[in-house]
């Protein structure tokens, strides 16, 4: 028995070495890209050097971020990307949590046929989007524009928001707007005092994540901005060269890690309520 028992124990030992052995492998190769990038970032020649050289730091440098500054019109594209993404979150949010909301309280076969319609546009490749955008924006003179760009940008998140949001209002318990109806509550005391409250969290969540993904948008950027209207994503391509000037890898990794470092550093402080938040609509309760 005792045999059959410290066999037990160590097959469970060897199972969890293997787990931890596995989960330290995975997180070795998920750091080991962003902290090339922060080494290349500080050095003077990255292309050339080796990983080991790279995290040694040989030729350690703050140039590179001092001419993304300076060369690469930082607070230029740093203005676009902010304008362009808060935007999207203010008119996402405006338009999606009352249409999220309305479309809760439709019942039957109605529902799922406008629920699907909303969500049809999320199951598109937006590359496709691409250029039949720009060809619709050059016809209402908005092509090159950062209202252009916002428009393309709404059409990814507006689809995404509203299937997100209502799965969060669906959490929200009938007993208690049955019991905001029988206080005499109109429609909109019982949509802004009862219903939003529960779901702020995931409301909030979702407002993160599209701020995110805006901030991190370049495709749209690259085909429907124009020169007044580049954010981050689209201004780091001015350090790629071209057939006789080769790439500037230090530069490059430099601006990379200025267009990453606000999204981790917003993304660390609202952990709490993403967490919070995308739990919230996973258990309708």
């Amino acid at each position: 028995m005792s045999r059959t028992n410290a066999s037990a124990r160590l097959r469970k030992r060897g199972t969890t070495w293997l787990i931890h052995a596995a989960l330290g492998f995975w997180l070795i190769v998920s750091l080991l890209p962003p902290v090339m990038l922060l080494a290349a970032s500080f050095n003077r020649t990255a292309l050339f050097r080796s990983p080991i050289d790279l995290l040694m730091m040989r030729d350690f440098t703050f140039d590179n971020f001092v001419q993304a500054f300076t060369r690469g019109d930082f607070w230029f594209f740093f203005t676009n990307s902010v304008i362009i993404s808060v935007s999207a979150v203010a008119i996402t949010l405006v338009v999606c949590v009352p249409l999220a909301y309305g479309l809760t309280k439709i019942s039957g076969r109605s529902r799922s046929v406008v629920s699907f319609g909303v969500l049809a546009m999320r199951f598109i490749p937006y590359v496709v989007l691409a250029l039949p955008l720009f060809l619709i924006f050059v016809n209402l003179g908005l092509s090159g524009s950062r209202f252009g760009l916002l428009l393309a940008h709404l059409t990814i998140h507006i689809p995404f928001a509203t299937w997100m949001l209502v799965g969060f209002f669906d959490t929200v318990p009938q007993e208690l707007e049955e019991a905001g109806i029988v206080d005499g509550c109109s429609p909109w005391n019982l949509f802004w005092n009862v219903t939003l409250p529960v779901v702020r969290s995931g409301v909030i969540a979702l407002a993160i994540l599209v701020f995110i993904m805006s901030w991190n948008e370049y495709l749209f950027a690259l085909f429907l901005a124009g020169n007044d209207a580049q954010p981050l994503t689209v201004g780091i391509t001015r350090f790629l060269g071209g057939a006789e000037a080769g790439a500037e890898y230090g530069v490059i990794a430099a601006y990379a890690i200025l267009v990453i470092a606000p999204v981790i550093v917003f993304a660390l402080a609202a952990n709490r309520y993403i967490v919070s938040g995308m739990t919230a609509g996973a258990v309708k309760g």
